[in-house]
Order: C-alpha cells, then structure tokens, then sequence
C-alpha cells in the first residue's frame, strides 16, 4: 500500500521525537452577504471557508504540509484535500516542494474580504515540483508540472517566479506555459509599498489567447490596484479598484470597486464589512455587501 503524504506526517511525529514539531492551523469564516442587482434584492448566510492544516517537521532538511479545506456550494459540498507537499531543504536558501500545490504565479495580495479579480482569472493548483531560492531580498522559483485537462501525458508545462522584498517594498514578475487549464501562457506582475500608515497594492495578469467554444479568441487580463490604511489597534481601511478585459467568457465583471473595514473582535477573532460595486461587459451594476466573522488559530 503506498504511503500518503499525511501517513508520512503522522509516522513521522511518532518515531521522530528530535524534529516532530506538528503544528496545526486553521481558519472558520461564517459571511452574511447582501446582493442588489436589476433582479432585485437577495441575501444568504454561507460558510465561505474553513481550513486545518498540519504541518510537520519530519527531520533537519524535510518538512511536510497538508491542508484541508471547504468551501460551501464547492467540490460537491465535501471536504478536499488543498495542498499536500513534502519540501527539502539541502541547505539555507534552496529547497524542493513537490506535490499539490497552488504555483507561485500571481502574487494576489489583498485587503479586502472579497477575492481579488487577478486571482479569480489566474490562482492554479497543479500537482507540481518546485525549486526555490534566494538571497538575502531576492528570491527566485522554478516548477514543472502536467495539465490533466489539455489530453497530453507528459510533464511539461512549467513556471518561473523572480521576486524582491524587503520590510516595506515588494516587487516581481512570474510566468507561466498554462494559467488554470485554460491551455493558455500568462504573465504577473506585482508590487506593494508601504510607508508610514498608509500602503499600495497594485497587480496585473496578461493571459495569452484562449480558445472559445465557437472557436473565436480573447486574451484576457486582470488588474486589481489597492490603497489601506492602518488605523491602530489592528483596524485596517481599504479601498480597491479592479478592472478585466476580454474576460466576460470567464464570467467576471468589468469592473469592480469597493471599500473594506477590518478590525479585531477578540484574539485570533476579527470582523470586517465590505461594499463591493461590480459593473458587467453588458453595463448592468449590482451592490454587494458582506459581512464576516473570521476565527484563525
């Protein structure tokens, strides 16, 4: 019977008392949300997401994580198997990840509480092997992974991410042979800053042609710009204005813009309320409002 990623975890925490640092870490978030559109007015409780990760340090150069998440209405309404990796570390600034991951294409930071449109148009999760480095504020990766949905058999669709970072800057660009199975190369480019209480996201994703069923072409892209505030005590303000082209095959809208508030309401528990305006290719608009309660631990 072959061994599963979380088979090596458990065993390993037992027979490896000198490095069996298990940790576990999850998220509830439970969102009220508020929808007004030319159809009229709805509103729905849902559970969002709720995730349990493990992580283990198996030995000095192996460390393994898996991470289970749901999502209601998602995955037939069951439990998935998010990431599951196992990466060695050969020495400081190398290692090695492989198994089921979501590639470091896209960088998809956000203050909000909805998704950013760059990472509803590009977040791709491959069964895949990684190599990353880095030095000092660079940091650099390589990955090939199989596209299960373009019919090929082989392993050879691939990724590169080259980033910089430091204390209140980052910046960095990545590409990728296929953007989620859409059988179409894209390029990211990211970068955020802050300075004093204020800080700047700002994120575009160009994907190549993709072919519609009619057999016509779009080459789709995302832009999400964003601007938070820090206002003490853990509270955050945050304003966002995101943008697509060609992308009203993928069913998302033209635009976007909203603001979000997020504050603490006990430890490791927050709160927050986002209003979301979100414009069609067609020119139809509807209001969204959410609020959500978010437990981490």
């Amino acid at each position: 019977m072959k061994k599963t990623v979380l088979s090596i975890l458990i065993g390993a925490s037992l027979t490896s008392p000198t490095f069996a640092e298990t940790t576990l870490n999850g998220v509830v978030e439970v969102e009220a949300g508020f929808v007004s559109n030319a159809d009229g007015d709805s509103s729905d409780l849902t559970l969002p997401t709720v995730e349990l990760g493990i992580d283990n340090q198996i030995n000095d150069k192996l460390d393994g994580h898996v991470l289970f998440l749901y999502e209601q209405g998602e995955n037939n309404d069951n439990i998935a198997l998010d990431e599951a990796t196992l990466t060695f570390k050969p020495r400081e600034g190398l290692d090695v990840t492989a198994g089921r991951m979501y590639v470091p294409f896209g960088k998809f930071d956000s203050r909000m509480v909805s998704d950013p449109l760059t990472l509803e148009m590009a977040e791709t999760q491959e069964e895949a092997v990684q190599l990353g480095v880095s030095s000092g504020d660079i940091s650099g990766s390589a990955y090939l992974f199989k596209d299960d949905e373009d019919g090929g058999n082989k392993m050879d669709d691939y990724g590169v991410t080259l980033d910089y970072s430091t204390d209140n800057l980052s910046a960095g660009v990545s590409y990728i042979s296929d953007v989620n199975d859409k059988a179409a190369a894209g390029l990211g480019i990211h970068a955020s800053a802050t300075v004093g209480k204020a800080s700047v996201i700002a994120e575009h994703i160009q994907v190549d042609a993709i072919t519609l069923e009619d057999d016509s072409s779009v080459e789709p892209s995302a832009t999400n710009l964003e601007v938070g505030f820090d206002m003490g005590n853990d509270r955050t303000v945050a304003l966002a204005y995101q943008q697509t082209d060609a992308a009203e095959s993928l069913e998302l809208p033209e635009k976007a813009a909203g603001i979000a508030y997020r504050m603490p309401v006990y430890e490791k528990a927050s709160f927050a309320a986002e209003y979301m305006n979100n414009q069609a290719y067609d020119g139809s608009k509807e209001d969204l409002v959410t609020l959500q309660v978010a437990y981490e631990f």
